[in-house]
């Protein structure tokens, strides 16, 4: 008898009392009886325990019926029939039309997958309704505070800094000076180049003592080359990031990178601090980085003669006596010029003078070669 025909015969029998079919309920018995009860591991994607076992079972015994596997796993076969019924709901089985139906499993690959695929879909539509519900939330007397005082715990610190990269859409602002805890460098931040690769702007006025430690310039090269915007300042007063201008981060202590962290929402504190930005940023001169991690700033011209006989001396730490002797000019007037100089770098101490002096006078010679 060709195998349909037989399939078919056999599924009009009682499987109670044909020898065929109480032999087949025998070796079930015995196959599933030589195996442990499966630990369930399917759910998280909403697969009942009962549900794994007879699913597991169907793939050792495929064509097997309620009243074969009830036995075997301990429960009734009606237990069993609303089990098959919850895989068959899901896509991880299918039962046949008999009177005493057979179940077979689908493969676990597109079973599983299948169903993954739905539940990121529910996850997304999930995840729409949360500016909906931030919108409610606000709009009762108990909405979330304008400040809020984040404890002085990297792991509390670490998820607000990595949400205002993630939640980000338009742009990113973002004051980058010294002492750091969350944002050093090899910290692998993911978030800010997702952010990147959404389309989010990202402006970064940098201090010029961050480029002096250890791994930094490598870093600000690398947000260079991806696309954000660098801009050195001499000196400001604190560090900062303000994410689409709705959410601001920053320390209540610069020096104590450790400590507590100032959390603020849209108010009219946060925009302050952004117009602050934007006269900060009006100030910070061009940042721009080469392959090999050098540097050079802005691209303005070199400074009138007076000036630029200052710079090198200036960044070699000469006094002011002998820089005054060098120049054949009196100390007075040689510290009428280094207030000048300081004025137009906005420089706050004789070594940050120096230094950016050298590197303008380096840039403006680059431009006009």
């Amino acid at each position: 008898m060709a195998a349909g025909t037989l399939r078919a015969h056999l599924a009009t029998q009682n499987p109670l009392t044909h020898p065929t079919l109480a032999r087949e309920r025998t070796l079930i018995t015995m196959d599933l009886s030589a195996e442990p009860k499966a630990t369930p591991s399917l759910g998280m994607l909403g697969i009942t325990a009962l549900e794994e076992q007879v699913y597991r079972s169907l793939l050792r015994v495929p064509g097997s019926t309620p009243e074969m596997l009830a036995a075997p796993l301990g429960c009734t076969a009606a237990a069993i029939h609303g089990a098959a019924l919850g895989l068959e709901a899901k896509g991880f089985a299918t039962i046949g039309p008999e009177q005493q139906p057979r179940l077979f499993p689908s493969p676990p690959d597109i079973a599983i997958e299948s169903l993954l695929l739905h539940r990121q879909k529910e996850l997304q539509q999930s995840r729409l309704a949360i500016a909906d519900l931030q919108r409610e939330q606000m709009s009762t007397a108990e909405g979330n505070p304008v400040v809020e005082i984040i404890d002085a715990d990297p792991a509390a610190q670490a998820q607000p800094y990595a949400q205002s990269h993630s939640r980000a859409v338009s742009e990113v602002l973002c004051l980058i000076r010294p002492p750091f805890l969350v944002s050093a460098p090899n910290k692998g931040e993911n978030s800010r180049a997702e952010a990147r690769k959404r389309g989010v702007r990202y402006r970064n006025i940098v201090h010029p003592d961050t480029l002096a430690l250890p791994g930094w310039p490598e870093i600000l090269r690398q947000d260079y080359e991806a696309g954000e915007e660098l801009r050195l300042l001499s000196d400001f007063p604190f560090k900062m990031i303000v994410a689409d201008r709705e959410l601001g981060l920053l320390p209540l202590k610069i020096e104590e990178p450790q400590g507590p962290m100032l959390l603020l929402r849209r108010s009219a504190v946060l925009d302050a601090l952004c117009e602050l930005f934007e006269t900060l940023w009006q100030k910070a001169v061009p940042l721009h980085f080469a392959a090999d991690n050098s540097y050079s700033i802005g691209t303005a011209a070199a400074f009138p003669s007076p000036l630029d006989a200052m710079v090198p001396l200036l960044a070699a730490g000469v006094n002011d006596k002998v820089a005054a002797e060098r120049l054949g000019m009196s100390e007075r007037t040689f510290m009428r010029r280094i207030d000048a100089l300081y004025q137009s770098l906005d420089a706050r101490s004789r070594f940050q003078a120096g230094w950016l002096a050298a590197l303008r006078t380096m840039d403006a010679a680059k431009t006009t070669g």
